[in-house]
C-alpha cells in the first residue's frame, strides 16, 4: 500500500506526512541559510510541489527527450530563485 491510499490515522500516512513536514522544514532552513529571499513556507511548498511534479512528468515521459527538458526547466527555475543575494541583487550583479 502507498501513503496516498492509506486511511486517515494509518501509521503509514502519519509517517509519510511527518516526513514531508521534516522535508519542508529542512528546505526552509536551507533557504534561510543560503540567504535566499524566498524562505517562507508558501514558497517552499511551491518549490517542493514543482520538483515532485517534474519527477512524475519526467518519469511518465521516460525515453523521450521531453523527460530531460522537464527536469532541466524545473532545475533552472528552482535554482534561479537562489541566485539572489540577501540584499535582493542578482548574484551576477553582486559579483561586479
Amino acid at each position: 500500500m502507498d501513503a496516498a491510499r492509506a486511511e486517515p490515522g494509518d501509521p503509514l500516512k502519519g509517517a509519510y506526512t511527518e516526513g514531508v513536514r521534516n522535508l519542508i522544514g529542512g528546505m526552509e532552513r536551507n533557504a534561510r541559510t543560503s540567504g535566499a529571499t524566498a524562505a517562507d513556507e508558501e514558497s517552499v511548498l511551491v518549490e517542493l510541489s514543482t520538483m515532485v511534479g517534474a519527477l512524475v512528468l519526467s518519469r511518465a515521459c521516460a525515453g523521450d527527450e521531453l523527460s530531460d527538458r522537464i527536469l532541466t526547466a524545473v532545475r533552472d527555475h528552482v535554482l534561479g530563485a537562489y541566485e539572489h543575494t540577501p540584499d535582493g541583487k542578482d548574484a551576477s550583479e553582486a559579483a561586479e
